[in-house]
């Protein structure tokens, strides 16, 4: 009796690991051994059940335009992955490159939205990380290649605190700078027009607010401060408030001369976006003296011509004189979701339209829109992109 029971429960957990071995398409490894576990769809929308599940060493794929197994469509299907990962103290940069979509949480804030029919392209992100996080991928491939790779490298180790190169940018969903951020990044310039969009994943885009701050080492001189902003906005150095534009306002700009017997200049800006459009530029002009640590010059209006940067690879450029629109569709029928600033660079998706009079490029934000080829100077040939409806 005892035997034949003890068979009885051989026979259940045969059958409970063949069936496990069926899911997980062959693959015996244990979390330990390979840590993302992935589940894909026969669907880009991941619904519906799971037709495949299995646990992956890396996020390196380059499927081409076939499938990721015989049981996936080659084409419209979509995966999620998930790991929770032990991060020594430090700042670390997260590369993700996708084609078509992905989308990326890290303890269950997005911090990356690129969820868009798109060629393949990569997207960035800085965070300070310490200790156990989860992270979440989603993604999904819509027809034509597929390419999904996620990874990341420490650029700054220790406990110090998150490393900004440039401005440290922290965004708030409120108009008041309090609470944590929804959002922390480094900026290169203190220059966006994000017109009635939201500044980036997971922040309003109205009633919104942010800081940007950074320590610079100028010399004895003569400064010349500018701020352009709608809505609000003000400016402090080593805590003495220096611009005071901090109202509800349509585009406004004022200014202000620093002096300055030179060393170390804590600065930090401050903006709020009530409604409608949202947009703010800092510029500094150096009188006399001049600053030691280097800042990025904004992008300069006024045309190609005049344009100090300058795109390369799959980016487009602004030589327009003045904001240009962005659209939802490649007609002037599609309302407007943005605009871009005189000379400013966005990443390309690949995509024009049939007669070329449009291309696709990607927001600050992963958003997708179309702007007019007669006022954008692109990085590629436009033949080299795809031509859609």
């Amino acid at each position: 009796m005892k035997r034949t029971f003890k068979r009885q429960l051989l026979l259940i957990a045969g059958v409970i690991l063949a069936l496990f071995l069926v899911v997980t398409g062959g693959q015996s490894a244990q979390a330990q051994d390979a840590q993302w576990l992935g589940e894909f769809w026969n669907n880009p929308n991941l619904q519906g059940p799971v037709a495949l599940v299995r646990w992956e060493n890396t996020i390196d794929f380059n499927w081409f335009d076939g499938s990721p197994d015989p049981r996936i469509n080659s084409d419209n299907f979509s995966a999620r992955w998930t790991r929770t990962v032990n991060f020594p103290a430090g700042t670390y940069r997260f590369y993700a490159t996708m084609d078509d979509g992905m989308r990326i949480w890290i303890d269950n804030t997005l911090v990356i939205d690129s969820w868009t029919h798109s060629q393949e392209h990569t997207m960035t992100f800085d965070r300070f990380m310490n200790g156990n996080h989860a992270i979440r991928i989603d993604y999904f491939e819509a027809g034509g290649a597929a390419t999904a790779r996620f990874n990341w490298q420490l650029i700054n180790s220790g406990g110090g605190g998150q490393f900004f190169p440039n401005w440290r940018a922290e965004y708030f969903n409120n108009t008041s700078l309090s609470g944590s951020p929804a959002l922390v990044r480094d900026e290169a310039t203190v220059s966006a027009d994000w017109g009635d969009g939201s500044p980036g994943p997971g922040v309003n885009s109205d009633f919104w607010s942010a800081r940007w701050s950074r320590q610079l080492t100028a010399r004895a001189g003569q400064y010349r401060i500018i701020l352009t902003s709608d809505d609000g906005s003000r400016l402090f150095i080593n805590d003495q408030l220096i611009i005071n534009n901090w109202r509800d306002q349509a585009p406004t700009s004022m200014s202000a001369d620093y002096f300055t017997g030179g060393g170390t200049l804590n600065v930090h800006i401050e903006f709020y976006d009530s409604t409608g459009g949202a947009s703010l530029r800092a510029d500094l002009i150096t009188i006399s003296g001049g600053l030691v640590t280097p800042l990025p010059t904004p992008p300069t209006s006024g045309g190609s011509g005049q344009c100090t940067t300058a795109p390369s690879g799959m980016q487009a450029q602004s030589i327009a004189t003045t904001a240009l629109n962005i659209r939802r569709g490649p007609s002037t029928q599609f309302e407007t979701m943005g605009t871009l600033a005189p000379c400013q660079i966005v990443p390309l998706t690949g995509f024009r339209s049939t007669d070329s009079a449009w291309v696709q490029i990607i927001t600050a934000n992963g958003q997708t829109g179309w702007v007019a080829a007669q006022y954008v100077r692109l990085g590629v040939p436009m033949s080299s992109l795809t031509p859609t409806n």
